[in-house]
């Protein structure tokens, strides 16, 4: 039998936007969604190894799946410098070939398995693969913080470059991402209030943002 998937965008999908929720611990005025995916399959499928820029939930609605977690720190022993395809490692997890890779036996990482009603963070930039098995059907959800700009300036590529973390030299991802404050200000959602009522900002123009914040603030001496 063939595998079937299918990778559907409800971005701009107003119905999809109506029947989702925030979940609680995102369900607020200074969370700016990103974007949101259907993923849809027979089973059988995998992803290639690879980070987001952006936090995420994954939520499965039907099926199951397993789902390999690498901190950022580790992208040498992945070798994601070499990857042909940015955001990716060019190691198959499944079938490592040791001789052509051998640091990626150094991996520390953390395996996650769904079932239907489950949902799972996963941080900014952290790696991971995931793996689907029988009918599956989930949705993601790429989301910011408004002030996430204090700890992150997409533009500083000597600073933040997800394929360079864990280079000798290179700030740890964690000491970086401890720039930004203890808490973070959340200001609860109404009850009732859907996706249809909360503008998505896309990837770039976060980008852009952050990184425009952080310069206004280093010239006020505020970083």
């Amino acid at each position: 039998d063939g595998q079937l998937y299918a990778i559907i965008d409800f971005d701009s999908d107003a119905r999809a936007k109506a029947d989702f929720d925030l979940p609680e611990p995102i369900r607020c005025r200074e969370v700016l969604p990103q974007s949101m995916t259907l993923w849809m399959s027979s089973g059988g499928t995998t992803s290639v190894l690879h980070h987001d820029d952006a936090e995420n939930v994954l939520i499965l609605l039907a099926g199951r799946k397993t789902v390999m977690l690498v901190h950022q720190d580790q992208a040498q022993n992945m070798y994601a410098p070499l990857a042909e395809h940015q955001g990716s490692s060019p190691v198959h997890q499944d079938a490592v070939d040791l001789v052509a890779f051998p640091r990626f036996a150094n991996v520390s990482w953390i395996r996650g398995e769904l079932q239907a009603g489950d949902m799972l963070y996963i941080p900014h930039t952290f790696w991971h693969q995931v793996n689907s098995y029988d009918r599956n059907l989930a949705v993601n959800l790429w989301w910011q913080h408004k002030d996430d700009w204090r700890w992150w300036d997409p533009s500083d590529r000597k600073e933040y470059s997800a394929p360079d973390f864990g280079r000798p030299g290179r700030v740890p991802f964690d000491v970086l991402k401890s720039r930004a404050p203890a808490s973070l200000p959340c200001s609860p959602l109404p009850a009732g209030a859907d996706l249809t009522q909360t503008k998505f900002v896309d990837e770039d123009s976060f980008k852009r943002r952050a990184s425009k914040l952080r310069r206004e603030a280093k010239k006020r001496g505020e970083l």
